[in-house]
């Protein structure tokens, strides 16, 4: 009778102690939905990377997420839609980019590759605003320089 009594309560504490063990334990995060519809980035392309590029999309354009991507109705993004000619501009706009740091730089790899250690990004031209500055501005009172004197004349 009393082993009985003390098996009881060793089980006791050891249920006890597996159910403080099992609420002490961290939640599991869940895993980002792996991206769709990837044309230009790679489609084995780490959640971190893909941020960081969209980020840098971003801040590079003065954009945010519903520039390009469509919302749904409940609110949620639908990343993978191609219903946005913005979208299809921006993917125009990595391959020039990637383009020009492959031909004039030498980068190489893939979209990522070339991001990480392009010499040409967005920002080069956009300045972090939506549309890319087409002549160059000069400060107010500031006179530009005078024009190339005429061919054959001395300066």
């Amino acid at each position: 009778m009393k082993n009985r009594h003390q098996l009881l309560a060793l089980l006791a504490v050891a249920l006890i102690l597996c159910l403080g063990m099992a609420f002490t334990r961290p939640p599991q995060q869940p895993q980002p939905p792996h991206p769709q519809n990837l044309k230009i980035l790679p489609k084995d392309i780490d959640h971190a990377s893909l941020i960081k590029i969209m980020h840098d999309f971003s801040e590079s354009l003065g954009f945010r997420c519903v520039n390009c991507h469509v919302t749904k109705p409940n609110g949620d993004m639908d990343f993978a839609s191609d219903a946005k000619p913005e979208k299809r501009e921006a993917r125009e706009m990595m391959r020039m980019m990637k383009k020009i740091n492959r031909k004039y730089f030498g980068v190489k790899g893939n979209f990522v590759d070339v991001y990480m250690n392009a010499k040409i990004t967005c920002y080069s031209c956009h300045h972090g605003q939506a549309h890319p500055a087409v002549a160059l501005s000069h400060p107010e009172g500031q006179q530009q320089l005078p024009p190339p004197p005429p061919p054959g004349s001395r300066p």
